[in-house]
């Protein structure tokens, strides 16, 4: 009797991570991880999908995506922060990286980060998504009952893999 795996979008709970349910594809071995960061996400996001990729001599994407809202407008101060911000993000990855042969490649985007984050991955052929775990209480709770790494995991068309944030 065998068994067949399937790729899914499913993850399970393992050690405080999620892990993928089934083989990366049919070779068992991720091509492409896509690690999402912001200022905010812990080196322990960047160090985990840069280990996923030499694992599985894989190129990393790193995506950082500045959010847009309305009460933004396109080029004002905050969103040269925001902009400064996810570039310094971007080159913690490349620098995580050099010390390994992972080949990253940068990209820089601008809107909503999960919608953002799903599309890079649908039309990129990306095989696994690295996300940090946020600890979001009190106000924050409050104001967004869920966060981009719930909406990417309820949505990407690929496993998710989440790192949990310091304590």
């Amino acid at each position: 009797m065998s068994s067949k795996s399937r790729r899914t979008t499913e993850s399970t709970a393992a050690g405080g991570q999620n892990v993928p349910d089934t083989l990366p594809n049919e070779t068992g071995r991720f091509d492409r991880v896509l690690v999402a960061i912001d200022g905010e996400t812990d080196d322990a996001v960047g160090s985990v999908a840069v280990s996923e990729a030499l694992r599985h001599d894989a190129q990393v994407d790193a995506l950082s995506v500045v959010r847009m809202n309305a009460s933004v407008d396109r080029w004002d101060m905050v969103v040269e922060r925001r902009e400064a911000s996810a570039e310094a993000a971007l080159d913690a990855i490349g620098d995580a990286a050099t010390e390994t042969d992972v080949s990253v490649e940068k990209r820089l985007r601008y809107g909503d980060p999960s919608d953002e984050i799903v599309r890079y991955a649908s039309h990129n052929d990306i095989d696994l998504i690295v996300l940090g775990e946020p600890t979001r209480t009190g106000l924050r709770r409050y104001i967004s009952s869920t966060s981009v790494t719930e909406r990417v995991r309820r949505s990407a068309p690929v496993p998710v893999l989440t790192v949990p944030g310091e304590n």
